[in-house]
């Protein structure tokens, strides 16, 4: 199978649908992000004994905060971008909405394989990336700065690993249009 295609071949059909500029479905994977950020932290807390005070310190520390997890965002959507662009050199869309920041080939229809590497890709090099951080730095204020961004990382991944998941318990052969904060699966009709 390639690794995408520029028109649906005529043996798939339409199956399921993911838009996460529907507002029931953003803020149902929005409150899901919330839970998987929490749960993921907590442990940490736990962990270290971490010491908060709120001095001039701490407020730098935010806005370093801030400012990283606005680069955060936009480097989780290029490593999205980096392994479609790798697979199918296609035009690559960028956005940002209320609900949701994205990276799409909106003119393609890609393979399971490609869509699902593209998917995980960027769940995997920032949770090894900000788990080495925790785990390395020794200094307490630096390490709650990255675990705080691990768990809004991993909050934030909520709707690639339910499209990783989707595209994981589906069977047979899988083609998905990738818009950015839509994901529309086709499956083979045998």
């Amino acid at each position: 199978m390639n690794n995408y295609y520029k028109e649906l071949p005529e043996n798939y059909e339409k199956y399921y649908e993911i838009d996460a500029k529907n507002n029931k479905i953003g803020i149902i994977l929005n409150i899901l992000a919330v839970l998987l950020a929490i749960g993921v932290m907590i442990p940490f807390v736990f962990i270290y004994d971490f010491k908060f005070e709120v001095n001039l310190y701490t407020a730098l520390m935010f806005l370093v905060l801030a400012v990283s997890l606005v680069v955060y965002m936009i480097l989780h959507e290029l490593v999205h971008g980096l392994v479609y662009k790798l697979l199918t050199h296609e035009k690559l869309t960028f956005g940002l909405t209320f609900t949701v920041a994205f990276c799409g080939v909106p003119n393609i229809y890609v393979s399971k394989k490609t869509a699902l590497l593209a998917v995980f890709a960027p769940f995997v090099v920032f949770t090894i990336t900000f788990l080495l951080c925790i785990f390395l730095i020794p200094n307490l204020t630096i390490k709650l700065l990255f675990v705080i961004l691990f768990g809004l990382h991993f909050g934030g991944c909520s709707g690639d690993l339910y499209v990783g998941f989707l595209l994981l318990k589906s069977k047979g052969n899988i083609l998905m249009n990738d818009t950015g904060p839509k994901q529309t699966f086709y499956k083979e009709i045998i």
